[in-house]
């Protein structure tokens, strides 16, 4: 895989990018967001430093489950008042890529999915029943997510402050999970199952696990 070079604009230190999908890292030198498109590459200003906190995952992590490898490009923190949760980016070994949500120690794995006509969020309740592909979900919760810290390197642009209205279901037997993000745009969805501590195996777990 050929990697490219680029270059913070804010501090000048050199960054190899070797995934093609990535469109955004933190610098690690002076914590400038850095993201860029086809004809330009741009500072977004110093995002909050994120604390490592009580999580086996870290950025640069390598590790598997259900014998799937996988290697941790880099985290978005999300507030929603009460606490937070975490979303580590995780790059496959067969290149495609997933999302882990870490929310209070409970871990599930999603992945993007295509979403059909969805209602509008004022429409969405607890208890709502969602039709995804053919397959129906519960709605067990409905709120607005502040991001309050970036790190690594992202598919998209994350930035400290940013706010959008979401929905979490989960399927009614409760194996499946359901993400829905309402931005700028039309909701973009995704779909995944929880996953067990033990099921996740980290090639460096660290000292006290």
């Amino acid at each position: 895989m050929t990697s490219r070079s680029i270059t913070c604009p804010a501090c000048g230190a050199s960054h190899d990018i070797s995934n093609p999908g990535l469109m955004m890292f933190v610098c690690e030198y002076c914590s400038n967001a850095v993201y860029w498109d086809r004809e330009k590459v741009e500072a977004a200003g110093a995002q909050s430093v994120l604390p490592e906190g009580f999580s086996r995952l870290f950025r640069g992590a390598a590790g598997s489950y259900h014998q799937k490898r996988f290697l941790v490009h880099g985290r978005v923190r999300y507030s929603f008042g009460r606490g937070f949760w975490d979303e580590w980016y995780l790059e496959m070994n067969d290149g495609s890529n997933r999302w882990l949500t870490e929310d209070n120690h409970e871990l599930a794995v999603q992945a993007p999915v295509t979403l059909g006509p969805v209602a509008a969020f004022e429409s969405m309740r607890p208890g709502s029943m969602i039709s995804v592909r053919g397959h129906s979900f519960v709605v067990q919760e409905v709120g607005t997510a502040e991001c309050i810290g970036v790190e690594g390197e992202l598919p998209e642009r994350y930035l400290t402050g940013e706010t959008y209205p979401y929905v979490d279901a989960s399927s009614p037997d409760g194996r499946h999970t359901l993400g829905i993000e309402y931005d700028d745009d039309k909701p973009s969805g995704f779909v995944g199952r929880w996953l067990k501590h033990a099921e996740l195996r980290l090639d460096d777990e660290g000292e006290g696990w």
